[in-house]
């Protein structure tokens, strides 16, 4: 985008939650096949062209750096004629800071279209008025809770300037814009954006919508409506009422049960007649409730699904429902907590908080197609930027809020940057993560040979009690440093390895003296008894040798200290030992309520405090595709792959996985003395197959070349191709 391009808005009008119209009308003469544009807002906008919707909810919220502006790039040549056209904008601009948005402090809108030889810019031409119908806020309510940049929203119908988007509009009285000279001064940078517009899913009706339809409210009352699932969505209305009643709309997530802070809501009052709405600030919930006042006839209630682009390519199902019903909550809550960035969660915070978004990105590798690693790879992008600025790694960027450092969940992201790599063969942020990355490990000390503590903002190495610190942190450090090696030896940084392999050493070399007592590790914790969370962890960094496993294993089975985000990693530890069994057995034990309870989505706790739909909660979704189908990448981007099924107690299973080489399926099946498998292995990969028997007669039935492991698999290497074997 070019940066002289002239930054257009109304003088005076940054406030908070402030909505301003713009329209500009321009002839097109010369033919065209592409219409290249460019648009830059803070903080949302909604394109219309020749009065039909072009971009539902488009920019995103700001924040590649400090002092930087993102950009759409769009093509809107199929919305255009030849002659008189009318492009309209509705900008919003949030006016406050939140833990996933960094405000500007200034409204604008940069436009800049390539029309054949045309170019049609934001300048002094364009007409703009403030959208009188969003009203200030009624003060009895509660405003969202300080962590969101998003306030509630207030129409009042009476005030509004319908049709005002569409092309016979007369708009000749607005003001023309003013051009806003210092707008880089705050705006910064401009960074074109490289995820996907919102996805559009269109207007759908609520399940019980159908009983309300003609229904009049006698006095205030609460209409309960349901979604199919937790989802997006912008809620809509058609009503007939008179005049100054009041409708408000909110979600099942609205209140935190934990923190009893505030999501979002939306209040709408009528005009006289018949009228229809559509609240344009997400919510999400499996419930919605519409509080109406007395008098109104409600015609439909409705809602719009909107989300992050990408779709569902992954998949697991057994003959076990449990399994199945988790994997798919897995995937729903993985799903929820995706549109800018990745979140924690959609309601109280929407935060981009880095040790989520590690499981979050581990998740989606099994389960979403190519668009949703974009996310990722502008995560990496904005913590590489904002670690360069803040002199440290920060866990939530972009932040115009309170600026955290956790290291625990810093150093499980460095770790994420290599796994990431290394399914995708995608070397293209690994530059930038290694610079943060790097830079960010120097600043830890040694003591006694062994990471010295760094607190961060504060000591947090999980939710829960009894978290055994010390060992726990050298473990993430240790994996840390084994990530930051391989990126430094893939970008040809060997001058600087040598001081991340002496730190490694050391710590291999003082970690069982530390910690280690004779049948678990453990240094302190507030019971006075080891914790599953630093034996786990000792397991999959490798600084626990494998005749500890046994003795390891006893304690990952009785010992519950894991909130759901390090329960993944438990998990992962359990079946790195082959105790994938105990594993189910485990998953299973936790998960029991969160899979009964009648919600599509995982929740923050293993109880209901908290929010409903927590992205932490899913590595259950990756242990079932990465050790029960057992596939998983032995060299990078799936160039080489294994599938190494374990069974336990289920006959069979069926999985998808959307490699970086394409789909890879497998099903197996297991009956009476012998396994079943069809497998697609993708162009260009070779696979690594382990066929459990226990019957050496059923090998005769094979019809490929294969060899006898130890532990009575028949291994074979297959090429690309399907296969029943």
């Amino acid at each position: 985008m070019d940066q002289k391009t002239k930054c257009i808005w109304k003088n005076g009008e940054n406030n908070e939650n402030t909505w301003m119209c713009f329209v500009k009308k321009f002839t097109v003469t010369d033919s065209f096949a592409k219409a290249i544009t460019h648009i830059a807002v803070d903080s949302k906008y909604w394109l219309y062209i020749n009065g039909k919707l072009a971009i539902f909810e488009g920019g995103i919220k700001r924040g590649p750096d400090k002092h930087s502006t993102y950009y759409d790039e769009i093509d809107i040549a199929r919305f255009l004629k030849t002659g008189e056209n009318t492009i309209a904008i509705l900008v919003c601009y949030y006016g406050k800071h939140g833990f996933s948005h960094l405000d500007s402090g200034r409204g604008g809108l940069l436009f800049e279209s390539h029309i054949g030889g045309n170019v049609i810019s934001s300048d002094e031409s364009w007409k703009v008025k403030k959208h009188p119908a969003y009203v200030e806020a009624d003060e009895k309510d509660e405003k969202s809770n300080f962590r969101l940049s998003e306030s509630n929203l207030y129409f009042d119908a009476s005030k509004d300037i319908t049709d005002w988007y569409k092309e016979d509009y007369d708009v000749s009285k607005w003001d023309n814009a003013d051009v806003i000279e210092d707008v880089l001064e705050y705006w910064g940078s401009l960074h074109k954006r490289i995820t996907p517009q919102i996805k559009d899913l269109g207007y759908k009706n609520y399940l019980n919508s159908d009983i309300y339809k003609g229904y009049v409210t006698s006095r205030k009352e609460t209409i309960k409506v349901q979604l199919p699932y937790n989802a997006q969505i912008t809620p809509i209305l058609k009503v007939t009422a008179p005049k100054g009643k009041r409708i408000s709309i909110k979600a099942d997530n609205y209140v935190d049960s934990l923190y009893d802070t505030k999501s979002v809501m939306s209040v709408y009052y009528t005009k006289d007649g018949y009228q229809e709405y559509e609240s344009l600030g997400w919510m999400n919930g499996e419930y919605i409730y519409y509080e109406f006042d007395e008098g109104i006839t409600i015609n439909e209630l409705g809602y719009h699904e909107t989300g992050y682009d990408t779709e569902f390519v992954g998949s697991f199902t057994s003959d076990d429902p449990f399994l199945d019903k988790l994997w798919d909550k897995s995937l729903r809550t993985l799903y929820i907590t995706m549109r800018d960035n990745f979140m924690d969660c959609p309601d109280r915070e929407r935060a981009q908080w880095w040790g989520d978004v590690n499981i979050e990105m581990q998740e989606m590798l099994y389960a979403l197609d190519e668009k949703a690693l974009l996310l990722y790879k502008k995560g990496v992008d904005m913590m590489a930027r904002w670690t360069k600025e803040s002199g440290y790694m920060l866990t939530v960027v972009p932040s115009g809020k309170d600026q955290f450092e956790l290291p625990m969940q810093n150093l499980a992201g460095i770790l994420g940057f290599w796994y990431y790599y290394t399914y995708t063969g995608d070397a293209s942020l690994l530059p930038q993560a290694y610079e943060a990355s790097s830079h960010y490990l120097k600043l830890f000390d040694m003591e006694d040979g062994l990471v010295a503590h760094r607190k961060g903002s504060w000591d947090w190495p999980d939710w829960g009690d009894n978290a055994d610190i010390a060992p726990m942190e050298n473990a993430w450090y240790y994996m840390a440093l084994e990530s930051c090696i391989n990126m430094a030896s893939y970008l040809d940084k060997k001058d600087e390895i040598d001081f991340f392999l002496q730190r490694k050493e050391m710590i291999k070399n003082s970690f069982d003296k530390a910690f280690w007592k004779g049948s678990y590790y453990y240094k302190k914790t507030d019971n006075n008894c080891p914790d599953d969370r630093a034996n786990a962890l000792a397991v999959i960094s490798g600084l626990a040798s494998s005749d500890k496993y046994k003795d390891i294993t006893k304690i990952l089975e009785h010992t519950m200290n894991s909130s759901p985000y390090m329960e993944k990693y438990v998990l992962d530890a359990l079946c790195e030992m082959g105790q994938i069994d105990k594993a189910i057995v485990r998953i299973k034990d936790r998960y029991k309520e969160m899979v009964n309870f009648n919600y599509s989505t995982l929740w923050e706790y293993w109880n209901q405090d908290g929010t409903l739909n927590h992205a932490w909660s899913g590595g259950p979704l990756i242990t079932m595709s990465k050790y029960i189908a057992g596939i998983r990448p032995i060299e990078t981007g799936y160039k080489k792959f294994e599938v190494r099924p374990y069974l336990a107690d289920l006959s069979h299973v069926k999985c998808t996985v959307p490699s970086a080489k394409g789909p890879i399926n497998v099903a197996i099946k297991r009956d009476e003395d012998r396994y079943h498998m069809e497998l697609t292995i993708p162009e260009g990969s070779l696979a690594y197959i382990y066929l459990p028997f226990s019957n050496p007669e059923t090998l005769n039935k094979i019809c490929y070349k294969y060899d006898v492991t130890e532990d009575n698999c028949a291994f074979l290497q297959l090429e690309s191709g399907h296969y029943i074997i």
